[in-house]
C-alpha cells in the first residue's frame, strides 16, 4: 500500500515529463463542443430552416386543385312561362335541366402579395439566426465545467508535485537522523516523527491521486478526449487590460430576438397591402359553365384575375404591431440590466485578477526565505540541536509556501479565463 501511495504522489509531477500530449484549454473547449449532444442542433435547427422556407416560396407557385359536384333544383326557369302568350312552337324553347353535375380543373395564381412572402421569409431567416444563436450560448456555457475541471486538476497536480518533494526530503531526513540515532547523538523517538510525518504525507498524496483521476475522468466525459490523465495540462496566459468590450452570447440573443421582432412589423405591414391574383377553370359537365339553357354535356373554362384588400380590420393589425414594439422596448430594458450585471462581474474579477497578481509578486521572495530557514533547520536537526517536531514545522512552512505560490499563478491563469469567459470573446492560449 505504501508503495502504491508513493507511486501516486510520483506519477503525478512526473506527467509533464513523460507524456507526450500536450492539451490547451482551446482544445478542451472545442472538443466539448463537438461531442455535446447540443451539437446536433444546429443540424436539425438548419434542416427546418430549409423546409420552412421552401413552404414559403412554394405558396408564390400556382394552386392546382379537382372538384367535383352534383346537384338536384326542384324549381328552375321555365322559359315558356316567361314569354307568355308569344307563338312560340312547342317544345321548341330550352328547358333548363334540373340536375346538374360538372368535374372541374382549378388554377390559382398569386400575381402579387404585398410582399408577404418576402417579409415571412425575413422573418423565418431572423428564427434560424436566433435558434443558431441560442444553441451557441448553450454551447458557450460548456466552458464553465470545462474551467472547473480543467484549473481543479492543474491545481492538484501542484499540490501533488510539492508533496512529492517532501517525501523525498524527509527520507534524506531519515537516512540522516538514522545514522545520528545510531550513534547516539540523537533521540530515536526523532526518526519516529519523521517517519509519522512520511505517511502523513503519503496519506495526502493517495487522496490527491484519487482526486486527480476523478477529474481527468469527468473531464475526458465533458469533452470526449482520451488521455487526459497523462496528459499535460498547457496553463493559459492572456493579456487581460480591463477596456476589453463585451460580447457575450447571451447578450447578442437579445440583439437578434429584436430584429426578429422588427421583421414581424414588416410582416404584418405586408399583410394591409392589396393582392393580385389569377385564376382559371376547365371543366366538363351538365349545364356546360354558365350555359344554363344547355341539356348536354360538354368541355367548358373561364379565366379571370382579381384583387382583394382588406382596407379596415378595425386597427387589429396595427395593435399588434404596436405590441411588438413595445415588446422591443422591454428587450432593450433587459439587455441594458444583463450588460450591467456583466460589468459588474468583470470589475469584480478584474479586482480579484490584480489582487493575486500583487500577492504573487512576493512568492519567490517568501520561497526563498522558507527555504533558507528550512535549510539551516536540516542543518540543526543533523546536529542534534533541534527536534524533529522544529523541523518539520519549518520544512511544511517551506513546501505550504511553494504549494501557495503555484496555486496563485493557476488561480491568476483560472481568474482570467473566467474574465474572458463574462466577455465572451474567443480565448486563446
Amino acid at each position: 500500500m505504501k508503495r502504491m501511495m508513493l507511486f501516486t504522489v510520483l506519477l503525478l509531477p512526473a506527467v509533464s515529463l513523460l507524456s507526450q500530449q500536450s492539451v490547451t484549454l482551446r482544445q478542451c473547449y472545442d472538443s466539448a463542443a463537438s461531442v455535446s449532444p447540443l451539437a446536433g442542433e444546429r443540424v436539425i435547427y438548419a434542416g427546418m430552416t430549409r423546409l420552412h422556407d421552401r413552404n414559403l416560396v412554394t405558396s408564390r407557385m400556382p394552386s392546382l386543385d379537382l372538384g367535383g359536384s352534383f346537384n338536384y333544383q326542384s324549381d328552375v326557369v321555365d322559359i315558356s312561362e316567361m314569354l307568355g302568350s308569344l307563338p312560340v312552337p312547342p317544345g321548341s324553347l330550352p328547358s333548363v335541366p334540373h340536375e346538374q353535375y360538372r368535374a372541374t380543373v382549378d388554377l390559382n395564381q398569386v400575381i402579387w402579395d404585398g410582399g408577404v412572402t418576402r417579409s415571412a421569409r425575413e422573418v423565418e431567416k431572423v428564427v434560424s439566426e436566433l435558434n443558431m444563436q441560442q444553441s451557441e450560448a448553450d454551447i458557450y456555457r460548456l466552458r464553465e465545467q470545462v474551467n472547473n475541471y480543467f484549473f481543479s486538476i492543474l491545481l492538484v497536480r501542484s499540490q501533488a508535485e510539492v508533496i512529492s518533494i517532501l517525501i523525498s526530503e524527509i527520507d534524506a531526513r531519515m537516512q540522516e537522523v538514522a545514522s545520528g540515532v545510531g550513534n547516539g547523538v540523537i533521540p530515536p523517538v526523532t526518526l519516529d516523527v519523521l517517519r509519522a510525518e512520511k505517511i502523513k504525507a503519503e496519506q495526502s498524496a493517495a487522496e490527491l491521486g484519487r482526486r486527480h483521476d476523478a477529474l481527468a475522468g469527468v473531464l475526458e466525459q465533458i469533452t470526449g478526449m482520451s488521455g487526459l490523465k497523462y496528459a499535460r495540462l498547457v496553463l493559459p496566459d492572456f493579456a487581460i487590460t480591463g477596456s476589453e468590450a463585451i460580447n457575450n452570447p447571451d447578450l447578442r440573443l437579445f440583439d437578434i430576438r429584436s430584429r426578429q421582432l422588427e421583421a414581424s412589423k414588416d410582416f404584418l405591414k405586408n399583410q394591409r397591402m392589396p393582392k393580385l391574383f389569377g385564376f382559371a377553370q376547365a371543366g366538363y359537365g351538365n349545364p356546360p359553365g354558365n350555359n344554363f339553357l344547355s341539356d348536354q354535356a360538354d368541355f367548358y373554362y373561364s379565366l379571370g384575375a382579381g384583387i382583394k384588400w382588406n382596407i379596415w380590420d378595425w386597427s387589429k393589425n396595427s395593435n399588434e404591431r404596436k405590441s411588438l414594439t413595445f415588446q422591443q422596448q422591454l428587450l432593450e430594458i433587459r439587455k441594458s440590466a444583463a450588460g450591467e450585471a456583466l460589468q459588474r462581474l468583470l470589475a469584480l474579477k478584474l479586482s480579484e485578477i490584480e489582487a493575486l497578481r500583487d500577492a504573487a509578486a512576493r512568492d519567490e521572495e517568501i520561497i526563498r526565505l522558507r527555504g533558507t530557514i528550512a535549510a539551516a533547520s536540516a542543518s540543526q536537526l543533523r546536529n542534534g540541536t533541534i527536534t524533529a517536531s522544529q523541523y518539520l514545522t519549518e520544512l511544511n512552512s517551506e513546501k505550504q509556501a511553494v504549494i501557495a505560490a503555484a496555486a496563485r499563478k493557476i488561480n491568476i491563469a483560472r481568474a482570467e479565463t473566467e474574465y474572458m469567459y463574462i466577455t465572451g470573446y474567443k480565448t486563446e492560449e
